[in-house]
């Protein structure tokens, strides 16, 4: 049995030298004048799982009993109890942010970044011509070899129907439209008019219609310019599905003659989330969880997202999160004493919201302290899902984005 002794004003501590072990060899708490202090959640878990005991004034204190004196100092306390409790009991370290002192030189280096490819969109103007539909949101090419070339020599468009090779009509939604005829010269007549439409017209009307339709499109914009292909992800929930340069619609050649033919498949979906708009953790968390399901990446794109607009975040309620470390044929859990730390670990529950500038904020704390953000989400059955964040670097973007990977600790 662990003995515990609370002073509200002081703390919550053990004294007893065969606690004190217990504790010091799972790295529990703060070793003080000959006392081990535990913060709220290292001590809420030792009661309820470790066969603790805590005193006040030499009566019993339980876990409502704590939880009900800590909670007035933060709000969250249970989300973040949950989040401890999930990570201690797969046999993993995790710590207070505060309790921590971080390496200057931890700081410096940020981690986990990706660097992805950037190939400059060649094309020649155009010399074709589209009808633009306001109402619908797309155009249409009806000149045969300029929506072949468009379709099967840059992938823009689609060309007759979806995945069946019928029909020689182009459509372009109203993103491809605007950007062919932006940098390609893609005259655009507007169909209820029979006169001309530029591209920033198109982009007017469709933001009476659509919402943060600019953002979409110059996330859109962004990726095109740099060689990608970059197609609608509604199917999976999420705006676009991205191919990287080089891809084409045309058919993967099948093993043999007469074997069916597989067409080629996205590995990476993009969702744009404007800096203005919060989303309930559970969608946000759903849209991942689709990607992830059908083998896909899940890119997150915060556009115009500028340094003033970030926040600053208190770090009572973050952890410092290790896992565990390959010592000689063996995994051996990491030590907070001589390890250095892998996440930044923020608790969030199922029926949360969390906001862009919200997301990036964290993320632009953890790339500071040289860490990897890592979300805990808890549902309603205090079951967690982890969620760690990474940084991408697309050369020359003044946007930021992320790839967001599902994580087993």
């Amino acid at each position: 049995m662990i003995i515990l002794k609370w002073e509200p004003k002081i703390g919550i501590w053990c004294e007893e030298e065969d606690g004190i072990e217990k504790l010091r060899k799972n790295f529990f708490g703060q070793e003080k004048e000959g006392k081990v202090f535990l913060n709220p959640e290292e001590a809420l878990y030792v009661i309820t799982f470790l066969n603790g005991t805590c005193y006040i004034h030499e009566q019993p204190a339980g876990f409502n009993d704590i939880a009900s004196y800590y909670v007035s100092r933060n709000p969250r306390l249970m989300i973040d109890y949950n989040a401890y409790r999930d990570w201690r009991d797969r046999g993993l370290i995790l710590k207070k942010f505060s309790e921590i002192k971080l390496p200057k030189s931890e700081s410096k280096k940020p981690k986990g970044e990706r660097r992805y490819p950037s190939h400059s969109l060649r094309m020649e103007a155009l010399s074709g011509k589209a009808h633009w539909y306001p109402e619908s949101l797309f155009s249409v090419v009806d000149d045969e070899k300029a929506g072949q070339i468009l379709f099967s020599t840059h992938w823009f468009g689609q060309l007759g129907v979806y995945r069946q090779e019928r029909g020689n009509l182009l459509r372009l939604d109203f993103m491809e439209t605007i950007f062919l005829s932006k940098h390609f010269g893609l005259k655009v007549i507007e169909a209820s008019t029979d006169k001309p439409v530029t591209g920033e017209q198109i982009l007017a009307q469709v933001s009476k219609k659509r919402e943060y339709a600019n953002r979409l499109y110059e996330v859109y914009e962004d990726w095109r310019m740099k060689g990608y292909v970059v197609k609608t992800g509604f199917k999976f929930g999420s705006h676009f599905r991205i191919y990287f340069p080089g891809a084409s619609p045309a058919l993967s050649p099948g093993k043999q003659d007469g074997e069916e033919k597989e067409w080629i498949h996205s590995r990476h979906v993009l969702h744009v989330f404007p800096k203005e708009q919060k989303l309930l953790v559970s969608e946000w968390a759903r849209a991942v969880r689709v990607a992830h399901s059908v083998k896909k990446t899940f890119l997150l794109s915060v556009p115009e997202l500028k340094e003033k607009d970030k926040i600053e975040h208190g770090p009572a309620s973050h952890f410092l999160a290790f896992r565990r470390k390959k010592q000689g044929q063996n995994l051996v859990r990491e030590d907070p004493g001589a390890d250095k730390s892998r996440y930044l670990l923020i608790a969030f529950s199922e029926d949360d919201h969390i906001g862009g500038v919200e997301l990036a904020s964290l993320l632009k704390h953890a790339e500071s302290l040289g860490l990897q953000l890592l979300l805990s989400i808890t549902d309603r059955e205090t079951s967690i899902t982890y969620y760690v964040l990474s940084k991408i670097l697309l050369p020359d973007s003044k946007h930021e984005y992320y790839e967001i990977e599902w994580m087993k600790p």
